[in-house]
């Protein structure tokens, strides 16, 4: 028993010699590309660490400073300035077309939404709010609610439909029912009352809570008229 031991120890030695010579020998061959390669990995390093000190990190603070004025600008309902800038103060326009990567790029993109759809320039609302991300739990649904808004407004309904179906599944007493009830709008405009009794009577029945609730009742018995004639 002993002497079996002691041969599976020396076949085991033998085994991880022959792997140390075999890695020595791929390395001894391979020296020069695993070199390159290194140095690449390190120089990749290097750039990213460089990329956030000397340009993200400065180009953040730039672009907080700059978003301030265009805030209070929105605040007084002066899209225009809030969205273009004044003359002297750079718009949401210009951060979100100018800094890219920033925080405040994608605050922007959000803000430049709201001024264009204010300013009846739908396509470019958008356009823009389609560019900010979000994955918070109001957040995300009331971008897509927003998106949805501006299909509306371009008269691309089923296109809105998708965007109210979407921020509906995501059960938020904050915005399901507002995404249910602007869902129930189209299919109405279209004559799908049936659709439209369905979101209506989930308003009613899962988010009784929320104001629109209790218009429901309402609005179901205008679609069953609406069925009837």
């Amino acid at each position: 028993m002993a002497n079996n031991k002691k041969n599976q120890e020396v076949e085991e030695t033998l085994h991880v010699d022959e792997a140390l010579s075999k890695s020595e020998r791929f390395i001894e061959e391979h020296q020069k590309p695993i070199l390159w390669i290194l140095c690449g990995v390190i120089v990749i390093a290097a750039a990213i660490v460089l990329f956030r000190t000397q340009y993200l990190a400065p180009k953040n603070v730039d672009a907080a400073n700059k978003i301030a004025q265009c805030v209070y600008y929105f605040e007084q309902d002066s899209f225009a300035l809030a969205l273009n800038g004044d003359g002297i103060n750079e718009g949401f326009a210009d951060i979100a077309n100018g800094y890219k990567f920033t925080k405040s790029r994608n605050l922007a993109c959000f803000y430049a939404s709201v001024c264009c759809y204010r300013l009846g320039q739908y396509e470019d609302a958008l356009d823009y709010i389609q560019r900010f991300e979000t994955e918070s739990v109001n957040g995300k649904p009331s971008a897509m609610i927003f998106e949805g808004d501006c299909h509306v407004a371009l008269n691309q309904i089923a296109e809105a439909e998708k965007c109210f179906r979407e921020a509906a599944g995501i059960e938020n007493v904050a915005t399901a029912p507002r995404a249910l009830n602007k869902l129930a709008i189209c299919y109405e405009s279209e004559k799908n009352y049936d659709g439209a009794i369905e979101c209506y009577q989930t308003i009613k029945d899962k988010y009784f809570d929320s104001q629109l609730a209790m218009d429901m009742d309402k609005r179901i018995e205008s679609c069953n008229i609406a069925k009837r004639k």
